[in-house]
């Protein structure tokens, strides 16, 4: 297999990926791999790479650190930003951005689409408020946030935000959304109806923004700077800064609020923090580029989704013990558990599947292709069939769970019915 080497250091993140870019452009399918000689810790690089789903790892070897580029080892994102973001409401709307910078609503039950809602420039990420009344929409090119009635699916309001708003994150049981921007280093907050209430400073290359289901605390991971943000959800102010592993990227918090799962990408790990001193108590092993934690609706088990090995990890959250490492397809971007707690989906962004996994037995029993880039994904209010964004062709796979077969392909993009 030939090699392509590259000398990357020095250039600013941006201009590093525009490059592997090109690279992968220029030698997909020819059997090279590249091999980029990049600074110790090349956070934004490595997580931006892998989120926008290229098959790459890290390698140090002599006090250097390199990064593995493959361009024929998966299918990343590219042209057309379809599907992406998925949410449910209650009364089985299914929201997803899609092109023409629209969000599509769709009719859960009969799986057409009802309406497009004008959103900002390139709507990315997606959340509901805690009361469900109201869809906020992060724009990451024209730098707002679209706020969305859902009783008339009308958009009320644009709301400036930081650049480059990231996933959206309204507090559990308070009328506040906070909003991310990695370029600009902050944590915007506005009310429910898009009013101002503070702009925080947080670390390098913050990412998801997470509350803990009590309101109580907000979390920022800064996958740049290796720190979590701690935000007094109250004052709206950051009131500290937990050092965690290497590339912290997303966090789960318990039920009861106690604890926060933090998946740390560059490290392979998830810190545990006890969030009544904000410290870190253990550190759970995971597999490669350990990314999006979540929690079983008990609270029994945690999982990590890890990019590079492919693969979920399982761990007790009583003992912090791993019981399992659960196979699926290439680069599980996303994954959650149904209504019922009985099914695990998880999208493999890589290839174009999703994997159904018994969540009793933590074995994946169906392997199912859907449309391409398969990312973000939700379930109807009964918890009966997955509706997971596929970006690149911008579809929305409806999979029916208890008969674990694709029943629709739904163009989110299309007119309306």
């Amino acid at each position: 297999m030939d090699t392509v080497r590259l000398d990357l250091r020095g250039m600013p993140a941006e201009q590093q990926l525009g490059i592997l870019r090109e690279q992968y452009v220029a030698l997909r399918g020819k059997g090279t791999v590249v091999r980029a000689y990049v600074e110790e810790r090349p956070a934004r690089l490595y997580i931006s790479m892998l989120e926008s789903g290229y098959r790459v790892s890290i390698e140090r070897e002599d006090g250097a650190t390199f990064l593995l580029l493959r361009p024929d080892g998966s299918t990343p994102r590219l042209g057309l930003r379809g599907a992406h973001s998925v949410v449910a409401h209650p009364d089985g709307r299914i929201y997803t951005n899609t092109t023409g910078d629209r969000v599509a609503v769709l009719d859960g039950s009969t799986r057409k689409v009802l309406r497009h809602i004008p959103a900002g420039e390139n709507p990315s990420h997606l959340e509901l408020s805690h009361d469900h009344r109201r869809l906020y929409v992060a724009n990451t090119v024209s730098n707002d946030v679209t706020i969305v009635d859902t009783s008339t699916d009308t958009a009320i309001k644009t709301v400036p935000t930081g650049k480059r708003p990231l996933l959206p994150c309204a507090a559990p049981d308070r009328d506040v959304v906070y909003l991310p921007s990695g370029p600009d280093e902050t944590v915007t907050v506005l009310d429910g109806q898009g009013k101002p209430l503070a702009t925080l400073p947080v670390g390098q290359a913050p990412h998801d923004v997470a509350a803990s289901p009590d309101s109580r605390w907000v979390y920022q991971p800064n996958s740049g700077s290796h720190t979590i943000s701690v935000v007094d959800a109250r004052k709206h102010s950051v009131v500290g800064e937990i050092p965690v592993g290497l590339g912290p990227g997303h966090i789960a918090f318990s039920p009861d609020s106690r604890w926060a799962y933090v998946a740390n990408t560059l490290s392979d790990d998830v810190s545990v923090v006890d969030t009544a001193n904000h410290e870190v108590v253990a550190t759970i092993p995971a597999g490669a580029a350990a990314h999006l934690p979540t929690l079983i609706h008990d609270g029994r088990f945690g999982y990590v989704a890890n990019f590079a090995s492919d693969d979920l990890t399982v761990w007790e959250t009583k003992t912090h013990r791993v019981v399992a490492r659960i196979p699926v397809g290439i680069y599980p971007h996303f994954f959650a558990i149904s209504p019922d707690g009985r099914w695990i989906v998880a999208s493999n962004t890589g290839e174009s599947s999703v994997c159904l996994i018994d969540a009793m037995s933590h074995q994946t029993v169906a392997r199912l292709e859907v449309g391409g880039a398969p990312a973000h994904l939700a379930f109807d209010p009964d918890g009966e069939c997955a509706f997971v964004g596929c970006e690149s062709t911008d579809e929305v796979a409806v999979i029916d769970l208890s008969g674990q077969r694709v029943i629709d392909l739904v163009k989110a993009g299309a007119g309306a019915s």
